[in-house]
């Protein structure tokens, strides 16, 4: 091996250097003693360079990479131990600085010293969707908020790296970001090797769907412990799936089921469909992608169907994806709705034949009243380093919710301006709304949900709101709290699904309003009003649980006396 000849030249080449200058016995014995404690690790070391699990460093010391075997490790700690005694003893008689022995060691060694050393401090792999845009915004934002200083970054595919300078320190910091699909979060894959939690390769994973429960019992076995909790799981933004079409095609809505037939095949021809007698070309997400599993269990799955074989292009670039279909007449595709741009249109989707349609826009994903929207996610182990943590929660602050906003995704912090005048816009059309009922009008008439546009939605079968709604709630009290807002009345109006009878059904919207309502007292909360109006003004089909799942919710209206 030439790593193993190349150690053993050193070696003999440093024993040669102390011949030279040692001459007290001492000096000699102790030198000879740590020369024969590191020749017995030579060839482990050799091995640990090969396999990329220890680097040589413009220090002279070996650094091992967080993947590395503990033994491994605990080996590196005693090769540099004795390297670093080596180092002073010919420091010393050859009346030079240690440092500049280690350099002139590791220029031996075939490290470049006259570029910066680098240092991992960060690794964050998986979805495509978070890594490709979002997820270097946030660590830029993140590393700027520290004071540190030179931060750039390179871009290679779906890969960054981010390199920069923090005060005091030498080498340059490196944030690494692989954006290779969700499923590459957790683990590796057929096509991608090294990411994930699994294999200790990450630090964070970053999701664009839930975990899913075999990825949770491997985790679990391999002693991460149960990362669906609020203390592993983080919703970081959220985000809906848009289908879109070439600009050309006249069709503005569907329901779920018609695009489950369309990239399934069952319908071949857009004029099936009422459009132009132009074939369909279907474009989708690669099986890694967390966008790809949004689609097929919301769209597909439910019908029983899988993804056409024919006239089927799949893609690991969301960006490629929409220049796909912007370039063909007959193309459908779905992608993130931070990809969607004026070379493509959205459609606007319907849960079932007698649901609202709803276009894919901030205000519909933020309510996830919009069929596809769905939560982001970044997944932390619980003994987590100190800098993961430090990010995550700068991540869920207000401030790290403004970068979700600014890079096209929905950010669940301060509401920006698009986002209160699309609230404004709302409740116009709902007071304006003859099927809205009038004890509905009169709660909201003088409220606003300027700054509550999320929708409180619950765990299966309970009162209890899901992760993503306890964090709102958080946000919510915390603001209230705030100097000026003494005087502010919050109203929470609960909605049931139509399953049951009517009575029922307000029993249990009003039920809901009001386990929302005790979490809010009990977090200080003041001046709340609940109220139920069972399975009344339905934003989703309840012929299915998708969509009774939808219309099981609590909206909050702020009314500023």
């Amino acid at each position: 091996m030439k790593t193993h000849r190349k150690i053993t030249w050193i070696v003999g080449l440093m024993m040669a250097m102390v011949v030279s200058f040692v001459h007290a016995d001492a000096q000699k014995e102790e030198f000879a003693s740590l020369q024969q404690s590191r020749e017995s690790r030579t060839a482990l070391v050799s091995y640990l360079q090969s396999t990329s699990h220890a680097k040589e460093t413009a220090s002279g010391m070996l650094r091992a990479t967080s993947d590395a075997p503990a033994e491994a490790k605990r080996m590196i700690d005693e090769e540099n131990k004795d390297r670093d005694r080596m180092f002073t003893i010919i420091a010393s008689m050859q009346n030079q600085s240690k440092a500049e022995v280690a350099r002139q060691f590791a220029v031996r060694m075939g490290v470049d010293v006259s570029e910066p050393e680098l240092v991992t401090t960060l690794r964050i792999h998986g979805s495509n969707t978070v890594g490709a845009s979002l997820a270097p915004e946030l660590v830029m934002a993140f590393l700027g908020k520290r004071g540190y200083s030179e931060i750039a970054v390179e871009r290679e595919g779906v890969e960054s790296q981010i390199t920069y300078r923090r005060p005091g320190k030498k080498e340059l910091g490196v944030v690494e970001i692989k954006a290779h699909g969700s499923s590459t979060a957790f683990d590796e894959t057929d096509a991608n090797k090294k990411v994930g939690l699994y294999g200790k390769f990450c630090d964070i994973g970053m999701a664009s769907r839930p975990m899913k429960d075999k990825e949770q019992v491997k985790l679990t076995e391999a002693g991460f412990g149960d990362m669906r909790t609020a203390a592993s799981e983080f919703p970081i933004a959220l985000d809906g799936v848009a289908v879109v079409l070439n600009r050309s095609n006249p069709i503005k809505s569907l329901t779920v089921e018609q695009v489950a037939q369309l990239f399934s095949g069952k319908i071949t021809n857009w004029k099936q469909l009422g459009g132009p007698d132009q074939e369909v070309y279907v474009y989708a997400r690669d099986e890694q992608s967390g966008t790809w599993d949004t689609f097929k269990s919301r769209v597909l799955k439910p019908f029983k169907l899988s993804l056409t074989e024919k006239n089927v292009e799949r893609f690991e670039d969301s960006s490629l994806l929409v220049r796909s279909v912007a370039s063909n007449k007959g193309g459908i595709g779905f992608t993130g709705l931070a990809y969607v741009d004026s070379s493509v249109k959205g459609l606007a989707v319907q849960s079932g034949e007698e649901a609202r349609p709803f276009q894919p826009t901030r205000l519909t994903v933020k309510t996830q009243d919009y069929p596809l929207a769905r939560l982001l996610y970044f997944y932390l182990p619980i003994d987590s380093s100190q800098v993961a943590r430090d990010f995550v929660k700068f991540v869920m602050s207000n401030e790290g919710q403004a970068v979700v906003d600014r890079v096209g995704l929905v950010g669940q912090g301060l509401s920006t301006k698009k986002d209160q005048n699309n609230a404004e816009s709302l409740k116009k059309q709902l007071l304006a709304d003859p099927s809205v009922p009038q004890e509905y009008k009169d709660h909201i008439v003088v409220g606003d949900r300027k700054d509550t546009q999320a929708n409180i939605r619950f765990v299966q079968g309970s009162n209890e709101p899901d992760i993503n709604s306890i964090n709102n709630l958080d946000r919510l009290s915390s603001s209230l709290a705030n100097s000026g807002n003494e005087s502010v009345s919050v109203v929470l109006i609960g909605f049931a699904d139509s399953v049951g009878g009517q009575s029922a059904n307000l029993r249990l919207s009003k039920e809901r309003a009001d386990s929302v309502r005790e979490l809010l007292e009990a977090k200080g909360v003041t001046n709340i009003i609940s109220a139920g109006f069972g399975e009344a003004m339905p934003v989703a089909d309840n012929g299915s649980e998708d969509g009774r799942s939808q219309n099981r919710r609590v909206e909050i209206w702020l009314k500023r006396n």
